[in-house]
């Protein structure tokens, strides 16, 4: 039999921890101060006495004590985790929840920009899509505008991501694809095009590289 100065000394080589001896609803009621840690403890002292492989120095009355002292230090440590498991989960919920919001907010404006487009191609002035919208025609053309330069640059980082034969960063390429921050797709654009080794380049696909730089550069 293998025997320790006390429990202390024994728990830290041999275990088990406080979770081994308490249910879940159990460790909720001791941290919630509903159930006393003698009830627990008691569990402890009763394997101990029953144990053929370890045994402890000190009395049964010292080590009690000793168990006691343990748990509390266990339990200061289990509240720890429970607060920071909860900060944890609360931001989670957060960001899940901005990813939601900021998707749809991203679905609407990309609807929003398609009936624009579907007005303009069934003929409807412009002046008359502000008045539907209650914006001024400034907003309107910029909008537009937003929307035709995504489009360039969409067609553009895709020439790139498909003809170079580099070893630039494809999945940067890639995430700049569909964003809607034009000002940070002409940057990734731009960064791609002066690394990219662009070989067998299409009818119009120079054309369409030579149009997005120069737009890109005044975007960026």
């Amino acid at each position: 039999m293998k025997t320790y100065a006390d429990i202390i000394d024994l728990l830290n080589y041999e275990g088990p921890g406080l979770a081994d001896y308490v249910t879940n609803d159990e460790l909720d009621q001791l941290l919630a101060g509903a159930l006393p840690y003698g009830e627990i403890a008691d569990r402890y002292l009763d394997d101990l006495r029953h144990s053929t492989l370890v045994s402890v120095r000190t009395d049964e009355a010292a080590t009690r004590a000793d168990l006691l002292a343990w748990m509390g230090w266990e339990l200061e440590v289990a509240a720890e985790f429970r607060a920071e498991d909860a900060a944890n989960e609360a931001i989670t919920a957060l960001i899940a929840h901005t990813a939601a919001q900021a998707k749809q907010e991203r679905l609407a404006l990309d609807n929003r920009d398609a009936l624009i487009a579907k007005a303009r191609q069934n003929g409807a002035q412009k002046n008359e899509i502000a008045a539907a919208l209650r914006i001024s025609r400034p907003t309107l053309d910029k909008w537009i505008q937003e929307r035709e330069d995504r489009s360039l640059l969409n067609d553009a980082i895709y020439t790139l991501i498909r003809r170079d034969t580099s070893n630039t960063d494809q999945q940067t390429l890639f995430e700049a694809l569909g964003i809607r921050d034009t000002s940070g797709q002409a940057s990734v654009f731009l960064a791609g095009l002066s690394t990219s080794m662009l070989n067998d380049l299409r009818d119009g696909e120079r054309e369409l590289l030579e149009h997005a730089e120069k737009r890109a550069r005044e975007l960026a």
